[in-house]
């Protein structure tokens, strides 16, 4: 059930981490949480605890990297957003106190796609606003310049599109948990016809881990990152899209479609709307590598051939232990949530730094130029 208070409710959106952040209320327990729309919503154990929520259930599932997770299960009683009241929400329950990085960003919880269906929801990072409604006629009008059908097969109630690239055609998930624009599950980016609308020269390979999800790092594995010359949604093309691979399904249109597009998700009609922003946010350069922790020390995760980290001698699995004079050392003055939130929020590993390495009990000094 779903109590509103006015046909729309609008509140503050930010993108932080390529990641999205929102305050709401659960039980009436306020906090910041992360919105992935690729998700269900998930509380951390602690603030469960807090809320006093009963465990009726377990859930066995698997992970955006293919890790097997089990979760206790939960019911909320209340979801508030803005002025929207959710009634009765399912929550699974997770620790994150046993993730290396998530411990310190997930904050409460992470919001997901089982709040979606009987609204409307408007993703604007250029205003940074979410917008709620109860229908797509009680929001502000928008000139889509792509309208496809949106699915809902149950829960948890996933925003699944159709897409075609080369002549392949399949179901993509919109999942603002990705931070890349598009990220095509790896055989699809193989088929002849796909690598025929990559564009010439804008392949970039690496190794490295895909990213951190509910059961960890996952396994290293070999990224790549390229252009494809056009990339549809039916039979309308969102023309050239900076994609990457992955090797679990399914393909992901990720939170980097927002730096260009607004996306309206209209669960009550099944469309899946994207409109032009006013002004698309400046381009930035690709980082060459990634860092993150594992266990109490933050390592290179991601190296990309022929990068300017790559050229400059950094190595997958290096100890980074300083940043251009910052300390990454975890300490009683530094603790490690201080440093995962400024790796996180902060650092941007495209441009100039100073690595402070240390390598088989060796440190040493690299300059890395801009990317």
């Amino acid at each position: 059930m779903i109590d509103r208070a006015e046909p729309v409710t609008a509140i503050p959106l930010e993108l932080r981490g390529g990641k999205l952040f929102i305050d709401a209320a659960a039980n009436g327990a306020t906090g910041e949480f992360i919105l992935d729309t690729g998700s269900p919503t998930i509380l951390s154990r602690e603030f469960a605890d807090t809320l006093g929520l009963e465990i009726v259930a377990q859930n066995t599932g698997r992970d955006a990297n293919g890790t097997e997770v089990t979760m206790d299960f939960a019911i909320l009683d209340t979801l508030q957003i803005g002025t929207v009241v959710f009634h009765d929400i399912p929550v699974l329950i997770h620790d994150f106190s046993s993730l290396d990085m998530g411990a310190c960003i997930v904050g409460p919880g992470i919001l997901g796609s089982e709040l979606f269906p009987g609204s409307v929801w408007r993703v604007d990072t250029e205003a940074g606003q979410l917008s709620v409604a109860a229908s797509l006629a009680a929001l502000p009008a928008l000139d889509p310049v792509v309208s496809a059908r949106l699915y809902d097969f149950g829960y948890p109630h996933a925003p699944i599109v159709d897409y075609a690239v080369g002549d392949v055609s399949d179901k993509a998930l919109f999942d603002t948990g990705s931070s890349a624009e598009v990220a095509l599950f790896a055989p699809v980016a193989e088929a002849m016809s796909v690598q025929g609308v990559i564009s010439a020269g804008s392949a970039v390979t690496g190794t490295g881990y895909e990213g951190e999800s509910a059961g960890g790092l996952g396994e290293a594995t070999t990224l790549t990152r390229f252009t494809l010359s056009e990339f549809r949604f039916d039979r309308e093309s969102l023309g050239a899209v900076r994609a990457a691979t992955r090797s679990v399904p399914p393909t992901l249109v990720g939170a980097g479609i927002l730096a260009s597009h607004i996306v309206t998700l209209d669960y009550p009609d099944g469309q899946f709307l994207l409109s032009n922003r006013d002004n698309a946010a400046p381009g930035t350069a690709e980082a060459g590598y990634g860092l993150a922790f594992i266990g109490e020390d933050v390592r290179v995760v991601r190296l990309f051939d022929d990068t300017p980290a790559a050229r400059a001698g950094v190595r997958l699995g290096d100890q980074v232990t300083a940043i251009s004079g910052r300390s990454l050392i975890v300490s009683e003055g530094n603790s490690k949530c201080t440093v995962a939130n400024w790796l996180f929020a902060s650092f941007d590993p495209a441009t100039a730094a100073e690595l402070e390495i240390l390598r088989d009990g060796v440190s040493s000094r690299i300059s890395i130029p801009p990317h």
